[in-house]
């Protein structure tokens, strides 16, 4: 016991010395860095141990990609309605057609106003039998101006002549005719102020031969003087009159016959211009009458063409839809609520029903182009319908368009195959249609994270292959991408290792 108690006091008191006595002692220094040095060595390949790269190697996989487009169920044999009339662009629904109704071929589809174009038809009918009189009226004084044409050219030619006649007349004859006659008048007033002048003369010489005058003989020579006074005022008043006939009369008559002369060979020019002109302004309204008689019959039997479109009647037996099926998507009833009530107002030319027969289906879908060039016609595919996901019928592409439908969408047609005694799915029922584009059961894959790009060429693909000093590159060329796995077309075999990680330097 008490050699252990010494023994301890003994440890004590060396541990409290130690300290100082290795300060001022080089060998205790030496030993103690000697151990110290070792303890280092011993730890330092712990820190400097670089962590080695992870890596893999290239499995294979069965890789199969799967395209699935969405699509709806369409009848090819649907017949859209529309009221395809000529002169009636709005239409008044009277009894609306019946939603989901089965139809027979013939049956009238619903009910649409008739009164309006019944009102416009008599009032076409009226206008044609105001033409038809018109042009009865018309045909017959065609005839006869016709008829008479040639008996008016003669008789105008004739009256011209007429007319040049009477002008040269009066010149040659008449106009100097009535000179001489008035100059005549003239030179008989002055004989007879000559022969009451010479009278008067001999009776006053007579008379005054004799010493007495008797009572008698006075009244006799107061008669002749009286006689000579009213031929001298006769004789003044002839010569104003003559006067006036040559300085007045004759220049107005000459001017207002040559006048009249020139009217009437004016008027006789322009009736001969405007006789063949009547003439066939009479035929142009013929042909006027003509024509519009054409046009009121046009529009007689486009109205007899609407009236019948009017009563509209199936042209299929099958379900009637309302609204119109485009690619087999139904557009619904909401849209054509407010035209098919009542009173509503169609347009003319406007699909608004579909027949659907019903005896068959097709798929209809909107490709998008990234997709063009994965499909073909005859692709094998399955089509889920959204009613019947779990049940999967076989389908076939029959038809891609060779044009697009809108900018980058191309229209896919499918046949699907329906199993015997199954119903047909309603036309506008959605569906998808699933086709395998690509397969390979013994594909070679790597994880997509260690397959890298060239920041210059991102078609060039590499990988990193573990080495010596560093990693190295290698090419590889890769096929198709199945979730996180990259097919591995060449470039590297199999059992190669690759670096899951792009090295850091």
């Amino acid at each position: 016991m008490k050699k252990d108690i010494l023994l301890l006091t003994a440890l004590l008191i060396s541990s409290t010395v130690g300290p100082r006595t290795h300060a001022n002692s080089p060998e205790l220094f030496l030993c103690d860095d000697k151990e110290g040095n070792a303890t280092s060595k011993k730890e330092e390949p712990k820190k400097d141990e670089k962590e080695r790269p992870k890596t893999t190697t290239p499995e294979k996989k069965h890789i199969r990609i799967e395209l699935s487009l969405k699509g709806f169920f369409e009848d090819p044999d649907a017949v859209p309605i529309s009221i395809d009339t000529k002169n009636w662009p709005e239409i008044k629904v009277t009894t609306p057609p019946i939603q989901g109704r089965k139809v027979k071929k013939g049956d009238l589809l619903l009910g649409l106003e008739q009164e309006k174009i019944s009102r416009r038809m008599d009032l076409v009918n009226f206008d044609l039998s105001m033409v038809e009189l018109d042009r009865q009226v018309l045909s017959s004084e065609l005839k006869l101006d016709e008829a008479l044409a040639p008996m008016e050219k003669e008789e105008l030619e004739r009256v011209e002549g007429y007319v040049k006649q009477d002008f040269e007349r009066f010149k040659e004859i008449e106009l100097p005719f009535d000179k001489k006659a008035a100059d005549m008048t003239l030179k008989s007033y002055r004989d007879s102020l000559a022969y009451a002048t010479e009278e008067l003369n001999q009776l006053k010489k007579m008379y005054e031969a004799d010493d007495l005058t008797e009572e008698t003989e006075e009244i006799i020579l107061q008669r002749t003087q009286n006689q000579v006074n009213r031929a001298k005022f006769m004789l003044e008043g002839a010569i104003n009159r003559n006067e006036r006939f040559h300085q007045i009369l004759v220049p107005r008559e000459v001017v207002a016959v040559e006048d009249s002369f020139n009217r009437k060979k004016l008027s006789m020019s322009t009736l001969r211009k405007i006789m063949p002109l009547e003439l066939k302004k009479k035929r142009l309204e013929m042909d006027k009458l003509n024509e519009e008689k054409t046009k009121l019959l046009r529009i007689k039997k486009e109205l007899e063409f609407d009236m019948r479109q009017l009563k509209p009647v199936a042209p299929a037996a099958g379900i009637l839809y309302w609204g119109t099926f485009k690619k087999g998507k139904w557009s619904g009833t909401t849209i054509l609520e407010p035209k098919l009530r009542k009173s509503g107002i169609i347009k003319s030319h406007e699909e608004f029903l579909t027949i659907l027969p019903h005896k068959s289906t097709q798929v209809r879908i909107s490709l998008s182009e990234k997709y063009l060039h994965e499909v073909h016609v005859g692709m094998k595919g399955k089509v889920l319908r959204s009613a019947k996901p779990k049940d999967k019928l076989e389908a076939c592409l029959t038809k891609i368009g060779e044009i697009p439908i809108n900018p980058g969408i191309y229209d896919l047609t499918v046949e699907v195959a329906i199993p015997e005694g199954e119903k047909l799915p309603l036309p506008g029922t959605a569906c998808t249609l699933k086709v395998v584009t690509y397969e390979n059961p013994d594909a070679l894959t790597l994880p997509s994270s260690a397959v890298f790009s060239e920041d210059a060429d991102p078609d060039s693909k590499f990988v990193y292959l573990p080495g010596k000093d560093k990693p190295r590159k290698k090419t590889v060329e890769v096929g198709k991408r199945s979730g996180e796995r990259v097919e591995i077309l060449k470039g590297i075999r199999p059992g190669v290792k690759v670096l899951t990680e792009k090295p850091k330097s």
